[in-house]
Formats: structure tokens, C-alpha cells, sequence
């Protein structure tokens, strides 16, 4: 149960606003697929294209799957001064070859991939423009500057559209962590803590945006804006959620250096009236 800094469970708050929150109750607030005609989520775009390219918005063509892993690598504690580097077994070191290898195969995934039943080329190549990854947090126990560590613990953040091309980079990370750790003399475990398949936007309401986008720029300018831009989501948006009840779209807003979940994260007025004129025409062309 989820609760908050002062004790409180998201049940009980409900509950001290006569809300009951039973299974009953839950399945009548459901909405029905064929009660809904679509979704469609205007959002910052958290990342640098459209600043870059200089246009206020971009339609989204789909939105990336995730796994986040918790990898554990446990060696031998010892002191600082007095074990000698050749009799270590030091899994602070063992998690940054691992941490660097996984930088390597997510920039270069044609080159430790292999292509088979399960990673054909289209694959690899869809990775190409999708794929990042991500070591997040990193811990050590015991944390102690004159102290060999005896566990070292970070995350793995993987992302890409390609649900496959997802797994593959997974399974090539794990199996080649195994050695590794082998190699070095240490223990190390891998735990699956997130998965969410990756979402495509429906293709009309995609191109209905971007056409939407292109009237209200030129509504604004007077001027014919060009091409308005596609772009893939990194980020996870409710979007994913709702596209389980139907058709889902995405409009995306130019942020200032692409800065988001940090005080630094700013968007222009002038982009914010584009992003309303934009989802106006988009009625419009709806009636």
C-alpha cells in the first residue's frame, strides 16, 4: 500500500473523503472501450529535437518501451591499504566494466548483436534511432573511502520502440555480465523490477496533429512554417496507459535546453498558445 511522509495510505485519504475504494466500486468508474473515441495528450517534449530544429511543436509517432533492472554485484570486503590488487575481489570495479560495457553495446548494437531467429537486421536497425540506456543509481556497502566494498548494487534503465530489439539488448547484457563477473571472481544477480511495451500512436490521429500543428503555426507566423516534425517519446506518458482503452496521439512542446524534472525546466507563453491553437484545429477538423 502506498503511503505518504506522514503515514498515509492513498486508501485512507480516499476513505476520509467518503470515498470507498472496494473492487465494486473501482469497476463502475471504468470507462468502456466503445465509450471512447480517442486520446490525445499535449505534453513537453523533455528532449532537445524541436529547439534544435526550431519549431514550437512536433507530433509523436509512438512511444518507447522500458525495463529497468536492479544489478547486484557482491565481492569480498577487505581493507584499503592491505590486500594486495592481484587477490581482490572487488565488485565496485566489476560493475564499472559492466556499466561501460553497457554504454558500448547500446551506442554500437549492430556490433555485439548477432542476427538469428530472435534479432533479425530490421531489428537491429530500428535501434538504431531509438535506443538509450541508463545507469540511474548506483550504491556500495559499506561505503567507506579505506574499504574494499562487499556489494555493489545500480540500475539499468533500457528503452527503445522495438519490443524485440528491446530484449535483445537485454539478454546480450545479461549473458555477457555473467562472464564478466566470472572472470573477476564475483557474484553477480540480475532483477527485473519494470517492463511496459512500447506504444505506436495511431497513425490517423498522428497525422491529424501534425496537420493541426501546421494550421496553427501558419495561423500565428503568416508564414508557411515547414515540416512539421515526427518524433518518438523516450518518456512514458499516460498515453501508454490509455492507448489499453483506445486510439492514442501525442502533440509535443519545444522545451527550453530539453531540461525537464528539474527547476531549470521552462516553456515559452508563445509555444503554449501555439500548442492550444494547434489542438483547436484539430477539433476543428473533428467537426
Amino acid at each position: 500500500m502506498c503511503k505518504c511522509f506522514s503515514g498515509v495510505t492513498v486508501q485512507g485519504a480516499l476513505r476520509s473523503s467518503s470515498i470507498e475504494t472496494t473492487e465494486e466500486n473501482l469497476l463502475q468508474l471504468k470507462y468502456e472501450p466503445e465509450s471512447v473515441w480517442g486520446y490525445v495528450e499535449v505534453h513537453i517534449e523533455q528532449g532537445p529535437v524541436l529547439e534544435n530544429v526550431g519549431l514550437p511543436l512536433g507530433s509523436v509517432k509512438g512511444i518507447a518501451g522500458q525495463t529497468r533492472l536492479k544489478v547486484t554485484v557482491k565481492g569480498t570486503q577487505g581493507h584499503a591499504g592491505t590486500v594486495p590488487m592481484n587477490m581482490r575481489q572487488d565488485p565496485m570495479v566489476a560493475a564499472a566494466e559492466l556499466i561501460v560495457f553497457l554504454e558500448s553495446l547500446c551506442k554500437q548494437p549492430d556490433y555485439y548483436l548477432s542476427y538469428d531467429g530472435q534479432c533479425t537486421s530490421s531489428t537491429v536497425e530500428s535501434l538504431a534511432g531509438s535506443l538509450v540506456c541508463t545507469v540511474g543509481e548506483i550504491s556500495t556497502w559499506p561505503s567507506a573511502s579505506n574499504v574494499i566494498p562487499g556489494q555493489v548494487t545500480f540500475t539499468v534503465d533500457v528503452r527503445a520502440m522495438d519490443d524485440s530489439g528491446r530484449e535483445a539488448i537485454i539478454y546480450e547484457f545479461s549473458n555477457r555480465l555473467y562472464h564478466m563477473c566470472d572472470r573477476r571472481s564475483v557474484f553477480c544477480n540480475v532483477e527485473r523490477k519494470h517492463d511496459a511495451n512500447a506504444v505506436v500512436c495511431d497513425p490517423g490521429l498522428s497525422t491529424q496533429l501534425k496537420s493541426a500543428s501546421y494550421t496553427a503555426l501558419k495561423r500565428i507566423t503568416g508564414e508557411d512554417p515547414g515540416d512539421v516534425p515526427v518524433l518518438m517519446s523516450g518518456a512514458g506518458h499516460d498515453a501508454m496507459a490509455m492507448s489499453h482503452l483506445t486510439k492514442v496521439g501525442m502533440l509535443f512542446v519545444r522545451c527550453r535546453g530539453g531540461i525537464s524534472h528539474s527547476p531549470a525546466e521552462h516553456v515559452l507563453d508563445d509555444d503554449v498558445w501555439a500548442a492550444g491553437m494547434a489542438v483547436l484545429a484539430f477539433f476543428e477538423t473533428l467537426l
